[in-house]
């Protein structure tokens, strides 16, 4: 069966990422956690909820996911990781996993997420419409084919 060496959880989003990132480290308790983009608040959820701080990486300097996958490429080749899991939304699912493969496309990528829920809020409705245009846009700017 597939494993994971290594958990790369997307900064932005909001505490859904939290959970699912603590639910595959308990699952893979051996394996690194990179937090990449992210001002530190996924990091200190993560430390508050349990996860040991010598597991976590922290990218901190991404801004977007095309830099989340360029920037988390030197942590990933530090700890030899061939086979990762993004975690991040779903409605984030199939763009972040198209531009990691596109841009680290030596490794194995799978996507992890917590499903969509039966009703959105106004902050998830807003992220899934914006999501239609960022998929349009790495399509023209970077070429990187999302659906």
């Amino acid at each position: 069966s597939w494993e994971p060496e290594a958990i790369v959880v997307l900064g932005g989003g909001n505490e859904v990422r939290v959970r699912e990132a603590m639910r595959l480290s308990r699952e893979f308790e051996s394996i690194p956690v990179v937090v990449t983009g992210d001002g530190g608040k996924i990091v200190s959820s993560l430390i508050d909820k349990g996860l040991a701080i010598e597991r976590i990486l922290h990218e901190k300097s991404a801004t977007s996911t095309v830099e989340n996958a360029r920037n988390t490429k030197p942590l990933l080749d530090e700890v030899s990781a061939s086979k990762v899991v993004l975690v991040t939304n779903w409605f984030h699912t199939s763009r972040s996993v198209a531009v990691f493969r596109k841009i680290q496309p030596d490794r194995e990528w799978a996507v992890s997420f917590e499903p969509r829920p039966e009703t959105l809020n106004r902050w998830q409705r807003g992220c899934h419409r914006r999501e239609r245009l960022a998929a349009l846009h790495h399509l023209i700017i970077h070429r990187i084919w999302v659906f």
